[in-house]
Formats: C-alpha cells, structure tokens, sequence
C-alpha cells in the first residue's frame, strides 16, 4: 500500500488516474467473479437433479478487458441424444458464453480493432496498457486466425446457400457498380510460391456500390455509396462465386438492370462476362499506366489516352498501329508497343467508357451521381497495402487471408455486426432480468467488502476537525493547516 499526498512533487495527474483505473478494473473482476459463481450457484439449485449430475468445480479464467477473471463453475455429467454419457457446464450454456480460447468477445474486439492498424507485437503492448490483461502477440494472432476461420465458414455456408437458391437480399437498385483488383503479398514459410523468383501471391479484391455521393460540402469530392468490399485468395472461380454469392446476400439480384464491371483485364476479373446485363469496361488507370510505359514521348502518350477518353476506340488503335510502323528499328520501343497493341486488343470491349456506350441507364437515386469508374487502385490502397505491404512484412497464406477479410468488412462498414453474429453471445432480456433480480442484488455492506485476494483496502474517511463546533481561533487555525493536505491511499 503507498500513501501519496496531492502536494508531493513527484506527483501527477497520470500516476493517480492510471492507479485509479487499475484500481477499479481489480474491483471490476472481482465483481464479475462474485456475479458468475453467483449463477452458477443459482443453476446448481434449479437444475433437473436427473439429468444432470453434479462432478464439482472446475477453476477457469477468461481475459476481458477489465483484466484476467479467475473464477470457479461447476461442470455435470449428463447424456447426449444417443444416450452417451458427456459432460457440460451449465453456466456456460446459459450465458451463452462466446470466447475465443480464453478471450471474451469483447476483448477480442479490441485485439481486432488494434491489429488492423499496426502489428500483432505493438497491439499486444496497446492490449496490457488498456485492458490490463498480459496477452503475447501469438495470442492475438491466434484470436485473428479462428475470426478469420470462423468467417471463412460462414463464406462457405453461404455459397452453398446461393448455389441452392435460397439467398436474395431486399435491397433493389436499378444500376450495380463492380471493381476488382489485385495486390501481391510478400509470403513467407511454406506459403512461398515454390517456382519463379517472385516471393508473392496475389490477394483478389473486389468492391461494389451503388453510385456516388457527395463527401460532406466539398465541392468536387465524392466517395462511393453504399460499399462493400470482399478479400480472399481464392482461386478465379471460387472468388467469382463469393462475389456473386455477396451480393445476392444484400440485393435482389432480379432487379439489378445494369452490372458495369471494371478491372485490369485479368481473366478472373472477366468471368462475369456475357451474363444478362454485365458490361466489362477496362479500367481507365490501368489503361493510361500501359500506355505511358509503352510509348516513348509524352504527347504521344497524351494524343492516345485522349482517343480511348473521347471514345475513339478505332482510332487509337490505328494510331498505335502507326507507332509500331515508326519505332520498327527500335527493338525495345517496338515490343512495348507490340505488348501494348495486345494488351488493348484482348480488352477491346472494354475501352470504350461505359457512359459513352449506347446503354440508356436509370436516373440515379436523389443524392447520388453516376461518375467515371476507377475508384479500385485507391481502395486496394487504403484497405490492404498500407497495412500488409511494406515494412518487410510477410505473411503465412492463413494470416493474410483471415487480416485480408477483417479489413475488408472494416471498410465496408460491416465490422462489428459481423463480428457479434460470429460470436452470438446475446441474452436474452428474460435472462438478464432473472440475473439482476436473483444474483446482482449486492447489498450496501457487500458493495464496501474488501474483495477476496485482491488487494484493495477501503479508503479511511474522516470529517474536517472541529466539523459543526463553535470556532474559536485556535480551532479555525488548526482547520486552515489541515484543509489542503488530503491524502489518498492507493495501492
């Protein structure tokens, strides 16, 4: 126990809000064990003696954010539907208890919302700085690793779900806006790609929107409305039936008129083509990138680009052709252009801009504008390189795919909902009244109990001297020298 007076210098604010917070976060899990033994105490009473037959206790803990909770439940020996002898706890069934291991979910949502940021080694210091719980930075990983697990099965139920009809979401929209794109992550272990130099794989990304709206007042930013991103390693197909699968999760697919897909010209990208409504348009960005790589001078680059952009599809290929024919003799300029000539040819359905075509499409919705697509290379930016490229990182094909997909319900805005459906830990109100009105009732002597094992001694209160006497000036100058040196007790 330290005795600290407010009036020593070495004294600040910082020292006595963080003994303050580690102070309550100890009383915290003292509460939370008195209140789980307390249930489980109440469940031994109004169990089916039968049914289920009382084997003892059990010592556990779980890590939540207020600290470790070392508590004890009672485990039973009951039957299963086959008449096979198991054993349960019941106050785990009836709380509904989702962890991760030893991690409530709460917990684990902090741990998620720390490594979406920065590595698995600083979220581990941020995660015993905050919630006062000691967790290694392979804990944290292994958290990350069964979230992305148990979204991989939710993934793999609803493509069986699509695949037999049975999805179709409410939402309709007359137009449907698809980008898709790739970003190599460095490997690492036995993820490597064993053949060739590169040390890469290719995580697929693919982002649909409704359209665009306006970014607060700004007069020309907008952002894309309505987003939502999926991230996989999948091969071509199985991504194409993820994305498809998506989207019927939140659309009624029979109402979409017009799919406007746009990409790189990869072939995975391109799987879509030929369907009902879909429109492949190639993705400007990439576009103007190989022209610029290909053709030596800059107002030849310009003239180019500016064909493809008016919707000149023909001409800018005669003029490449043209190119070719001028640069005959320079081997290396004429290969580039040579590249480049296919490159445009095999996406030739695709160059000219989806909004010069002869499509005549809805009117958008009222606060929302249809604009020239190219919107993926910032958006494979923002969700995944900045926090899995560079830095010498590298990654197990695992560990990327289960970061890759928490990254991509961040930014779909979709984070926690999906994160609370995978834990399903909800109690019902029924539950919870039963809980506070027959184990939570503390009374005012318990609440001022010292917590067993913790540590904590109550503050020592004491009223000024002479408090409600007649002052004299003896009395009224012994109150002066008293009445600025509080002291706190804090351990």
């Amino acid at each position: 126990m330290h005795v600290l007076s407010v009036n020593h210098n070495e004294l600040d604010f910082k020292t006595i809000e963080e003994k303050i917070y580690k102070i309550v976060c100890e009383v915290a899990c003292g509460i939370m064990k008195d209140i789980l033994e307390k249930i489980d105490l109440m469940l031994l009473a109004k169990r089916d003696t039968k049914e289920y037959r009382n084997k003892g206790l059990r010592k556990t803990c779980i890590h939540t954010v207020m600290g470790e909770v070392e508590y004890e439940r009672r485990i039973y020996q009951t039957e299963d539907n086959d008449g096979k002898s198991i054993h349960v706890y019941l106050l785990d069934q009836y709380l509904k208890k989702e962890t991760i291991g030893h991690v409530s979910s709460n917990l684990a949502e902090k741990m998620v919302e720390n490594v979406l940021e920065q590595s698995y080694r600083k979220s581990a210091k941020n995660i015993e700085s905050m919630c006062h719980s000691s967790l290694s930075h392979t804990s944290i990983w292994n958290v990350v690793q069964e979230l992305g697990e148990r979204l991989e099965e939710r993934e793999t139920r609803l493509i069986d779900q699509y695949n037999k009809g049975n999805v179709n979401g409410e939402r309709e929209v007359d137009v449907l806006f698809q980008e898709a794109d790739g970003v190599w992550i460095n490997m690492q272990g036995k993820d490597r790609p064993k053949s060739g130099k590169s040390k890469k794989k290719e995580m697929k990304m693919a982002k649909s929107y409704e359209g665009w709206e306006k970014r607060g007042n700004q007069k020309n930013a907008y952002l894309t409305y309505n987003r939502t991103i999926i991230a996989s390693f999948d091969n071509a197909r199985d991504f194409k039936k993820l994305s498809d699968a998506t989207i019927a999760e939140n659309y009624n697919v029979d109402e979409i008129k017009y799919r406007i897909i746009n990409g790189d010209g990869d072939p995975w990208i391109k799987r879509g083509i030929g369907e009902e409504g879909v429109h492949y348009q190639l993705d400007p960005f990439h576009r103007a990138r190989a022209v610029v790589r290909a053709v030596p001078e800059k107002a030849q680059v310009k003239k180019l680009n500016n064909m493809f952009d008016k919707g000149k599809i023909d001409e800018g290929m005669e003029y490449l052709k043209e190119l070719m024919i001028e640069y005959v003799e320079d081997e290396k300029v004429r290969e580039r252009l040579h590249k480049l000539y296919n490159y445009l040819a095999n996406n030739y359905d695709g160059l000219m801009p989806y909004k010069l075509r002869d499509m005549s499409l809805p009117k958008p919705p009222e606060g929302i504008v249809y604009r020239n697509m190219g919107t993926m290379e910032s958006s494979v930016c923002d969700v995944i390189k900045l926090r899995m490229k560079g830095r010498k990182m590298s990654w197990t094909k695992s560990g990327a795919n289960s970061l890759g997909k928490l990254l991509a319900l961040r930014a779909s805005g979709n984070l926690y909902e999906t994160l609370d459906s995978l834990f399903d830990a909800t109690i019902t109100d029924d539950k919870l009244e039963e809980v506070v009105e027959e184990v939570v009732q503390l009374s005012a002597a318990e609440v001022n109990k010292k917590p067993k094992d913790s540590g904590i001694y109550p503050i020592k209160k004491a009223p000024m001297p002479f408090e409600g006497q007649p002052m004299t000036l003896g009395r009224k100058a012994i109150r002066d020298l008293t009445k600025n040196r509080v002291e706190l007790v804090l351990r």
